[in-house]
This record gives structure tokens, sequence and C-alpha cells, in this order.
């Protein structure tokens, strides 16, 4: 791809900022290509160079970083660490903005992980993070984006759905997403890339979002790709503009904002000085919506759009399926790899390709062997990872984490030159166990999207929980349903449930075959319980990008709030 001829300065900012990116990736892929062929050296010359950065560190007197000289040195004297096992560090950080406890890399931002609704925690980010996050997460999957299809794309916004939700701390740093962090970062200038205006992207909870984001990408033909943090996002805002089409075309044409939408006062005067009558794009809108959603919509509605970029894997892998029927087949996804708050871990080699590759130069790896059943002196390298088998992740990263239990559970499936690919499949703190079984996530999907194929309807989504209570005790599980066929019965998708709940483990279905365990059990929700969900969360500060489905149902307001919204009707 030859961008030698491009005249920087005839270029928009947008622009620049693209093929900043695309020419970076280049480099980006070179160097990987080198370094996935010797991992193990990277990796460990990665480690060294942090050990030395650090040595001053209070953590790094404390564990003696200065004369650790191997891997082995390091796995002797620095001990397996948790959340918890920094807590008392990142308060003085955060609280005090004491420096050189942990890391003596520039930490300037504390993302806010997904986790609990009461107690988030604060992950370090370090600059050297965010730079990792830049090589892989723009300039990496563009320059894939621009080798599949050109560079015609970079003159228009795109549609992004990752909302900022970002607050200062008492040390004076930020906190809040990862993604949000980097959108900030743009400042002004972020109206030049994407179609969304700022009361969407940071929004107040008092604003329905979804309506804003469709609003304002309906109207932009041009839009070449859509980025957000989950795929499943994306199908939301699709499935909000099939139900609410006449309301959007209608605030189209005339230029206003329906009354029926929650939004304060302020920010729907703030709006509508941003928007205008366009009766012309909105009656293309609706000839291609009276034609109806049977053909896929996505390449009507938005001609130019063919990517996505987000988190589609593991427990998200089920919607691109859903997608697809919006976008047709030829649609591209760059299907991010593990990436969480501590770092990204693997990256898509490729468009349209689940198998990710370790980051040798992101942070160093260890993995148990999940077979080794909690005995972490069995903890490896990643040159011993073995295809096949399953491991728990232990990262020591660039923002101050040593040898910290991640408690994802990945599999090892291939191998890219010579560096493991990996899928995630759990965290070992989301399983289930009433009688000595473990029932974890990957169990749950397999059983729930199974059903859903071989029946015929829409899972929308669904969670479980341990019915400790029941005699003999059972699994349950509630599920958001749509298009449920005229013959299928409660009683028929859940015996279906079962059987495929039991084909998960043959541990769950001898229990289950004698009565160990009582057959699964199957209860209803009330149209659209997940998306009050989610705007619960975000009411209560959680960045409606970081919101999942709680496949695991364990804590007591969870419960309730599930309880309550069980389907009547239905059940």
């Amino acid at each position: 791809m030859d961008l030698s001829n491009i005249d920087p300065s005839k270029l928009s900012f947008s622009e620049k900022f693209y093929l900043k990116c695309i020419q970076m990736g280049d480099k980006v892929h070179q160097s990987l290509d080198v370094m996935t062929k010797n991992p193990m050296k990277y990796n460990t010359d990665l480690l060294m160079k942090i050990l030395e950065d650090n040595k001053d560190t209070e953590y790094g007197q404390k564990y003696d970083f200065a004369n650790i000289k191997t891997v082995e040195d390091y796995q002797e004297k620095v001990p397996i660490t948790d959340y918890d096992s920094y807590a008392d560090y990142i308060y003085r950080m955060t609280e005090n903005g004491e420096k050189n406890l942990l890391t003596v890399y520039p930490v300037e931002h504390y993302a806010k992980s997904s986790g609990t609704m009461g107690n988030p925690k604060r992950i370090p980010t370090s600059a050297l993070n965010q730079e990792i996050n830049m090589k892989y997460n723009f300039a990496h999957l563009f320059n894939l984006f621009a080798k599949k299809s050109g560079i015609g794309w970079i003159k228009y916004p795109f549609l992004n759905l990752a909302e900022i939700s970002i607050s200062v701390l008492k040390s004076g740093d930020t906190y809040g997403s990862i993604s949000g962090r980097m959108l900030g970062g743009f400042g002004d200038q972020l109206s030049e890339l994407v179609t969304s205006p700022i009361e969407a992207l940071m929004p107040n909870v008092e604003t329905d979002t979804r309506y804003v984001h469709a609003r304002f990408a309906l109207v932009e033909k041009n839009i070449p790709f859509t980025l957000t943090s989950f795929v499943s996002l994306f199908l939301e805002s699709l499935r909000y503009i099939k139900g609410n089409w006449e309301l959007l075309v209608e605030d189209i044409e005339n230029g206003t904002i329906n009354e029926t939408i929650r939004m304060p006062s302020d920010v729907r005067e703030s709006l509508l000085n941003k928007i205008e009558p366009m009766p012309e794009r909105a009656q293309e809108l609706r000839k291609i919506f009276e034609e109806g959603f049977d053909e896929p919509i996505v390449p009507k509605i938005w001609p130019n759009m063919t990517l996505l970029v987000g988190i589609g894997t593991g427990g998200f892998s089920n919607y691109l399926k859903k997608i697809k029927e919006f976008t047709g087949p030829d649609f591209n996804f760059a299907l991010v790899g593990l990436t969480a708050s501590e770092g990204m871990f693997s990256i898509p080699i490729e468009l349209n390709n689940p198998d990710a590759v370790l980051i040798p130069d992101s942070m160093f790896y260890e993995f148990l062997p999940l077979d080794a059943k909690g005995d972490y002196s069995q903890v490896i390298t990643l040159d011993k990872m073995e295809v096949g088998k399953e491991y728990e992740v232990i990262t020591t990263n660039l923002s101050g984490f040593y040898r910290y239990r991640m408690k994802d559970v990945v599999r090892c499936i291939g191998k890219h030159n010579e560096t493991p690919m990996i899928e995630f499949l759990y965290r070992l703190d989301q399983c289930l166990c009433l009688t000595g079984e473990k029932v974890n996530e990957e169990n749950l999907r397999a059983a729930a999207y199974k059903t859903e194929n071989e029946l015929g309807f829409d899972l929308i989504d669904f969670s479980v929980y341990a019915d400790s209570d029941s005699s003999p005790m059972k699994y349950v599980y509630l599920m958001e349903v749509a298009d449920l066929p005229e013959d299928v019965t409660k009683e028929i998708l859940q015996d279906k449930l079962n059987e495929n709940f039991c084909a998960t483990d043959p541990v769950l279905a001898y229990k289950i075959e004698k009565g160990l365990l009582g057959k699964t059990d199957l209860k209803f929700l009330q149209p659209e319980t997940y998306l009050f969900y989610k705007e619960l969360r975000v009411a209560r500060g959680t960045s409606s990008a970081q919101v999942k489905p709680p496949r695991i149902l364990r804590d007591e307001p969870d419960m309730r709030f599930f309880m309550v919204l069980l389907d009547d009707k239905l059940n």
C-alpha cells in the first residue's frame, strides 16, 4: 500500500490520524512477525527491563528486583498476587498522590473495572500501557482494514458505541474506562472522528443514549465502520433501530426530538441546536425501512460500512451470527483478542478470524495449567504451553502489577509462528457448584446457545443461579427470549436445555440422571430485562460500554432484580 504520494497539508485531522495509524501498522506487523518467531526471548527481555527499571520502587526493593537475573529467580523471589496485594499501594497513589511505589513508569489513568456494583477496582494504567493500546488497537487494526478495503474511508466519521465515563481522583489522575480515556484524549477533535455528539459519548445517566447514537448515525450515510467494546452493543443498537425506525425517521425529517425520548431538558436543548430537518435523508431511510428487515439492512442504511471492531469471542461469539442477519455475510469483523484493564494480551492476526496471538512486548506471561489444581509451583512460561490445554493467566504488566492472577481461563488453540494463540473461556470466579461439580460459563453458554439453535428462537440473553434451597438442588436458567415458535412450549425448551446442559459435563449428567441434582430449571424474563439491567448499572456509575450480561447470579441485589422481572405470562 503506497501512501507516499499523499500531501499531508491537504488532509483533515481525521485523515491524518488514520494515515498515521495505517503507516504505523506496517511497522507493528513487521515487528510482530519477528517477535513471534522467538517469543520467549522478547518476553524475557521485557521482564528483565521491567525489573531493572523498577528496582528502586518500594515494591521492587521489597522483593529485591535488583538481584533478579533470570525468570527462575523472579519466580522464586516474587509471590503470586491478586488485587488485594496492591490495594494499599493504590490507595496511597490515588488518594495521596504518592509515586514510585509500584512502578516508575508514569501512571496517568486508573481503569475502572467492570466487576462489582459496589466497589469497583482501580487498575493503574501507565503511559507505556497506553502506547501498547495505540499500537495494537488502532495501528494494527486500521492497517488490516486498509489492506482489505483501501483508504477511501478515512475521510468519514465512524459510529462509536464506546462511551466516555471519566472522573478525577484526589491524586489528579483520571479514572474510568481505558477506551473512554483514549477517546477523551482527542479533545474537541473527537467530533471529526465520530458521528455521535458529546451528549452520547459522555452521557447524563438520564439520557437515552440508544436514541442519540442511532439518531446521529442514521443521518450520516457514509459511515465506514463501527467501534464498540462488546459486539453485543452494536446488535443492541440495530435492534433499537428496527423497533423504533418510524420515530427516528420522523425526527430526522422534522429536525426534532420526540417528547417520549428520555433526557434532561438542557441535553435536549443542546442536541436540538445541533440538528436540522433532513427530509431527503428521511425519505431515503423511510423507503429502506418500509421494505422490511428480511434482507440485511446495514448495507442499505450505510453502503460503506464494512467493519465492526469489538470483543466478539468467548461469551460474545453468539452475537456475531445475529449481527450478520443485519449486515449480510460480506461484512468484516475485527475481533479484539483478550484485553482487560491490566493490558492487552492477544490480538487477531487477520480480519474475520477469532484466533488471537499473544503479544510478546505487551506484558510478561505466566500460565498455571488448570489440571495443576491451584499448585502455583507448576506455573509455566509461554514457551511451555500445549495446544488444547487450559490455563489460568498470570501477568506482569507495564503498570505495576507483578505475577498478578487475572483469574481468566484460556485455552491454547495453536501457534502463530512460534507464539501461542489463545481463546478466552471463562473467569475462575464465575463458576457455580452445588455438590462438588464445577459449572463454568463455558458450560452454561454451550447449553443455552445449542438449545437456541436447535429450537429456533432468539435468545436475547440469559443468566443462571444455583438453587440450593430446592430438593434436590438444581441449576436455574433465566432467559429473555424473542420469536419463540408456537410449537415450542416451556416444557419442550426446558427438556432440551437440560439435555444440552448435561452434555457439557459427564459428571453433571451423572448427578442429574441419578437424582443427586434436580433437572435444569427454566424461568422466562420480561422483554428488555437485560436492557433495564444495563441502565440500572449505568445509573450507578458503570460505563455503558463495560456492562456485561451477568451470566452467573450470586449477589442478592442481582437476584432480587431478576426475580421481580420474571414473565408471568410465559412462565
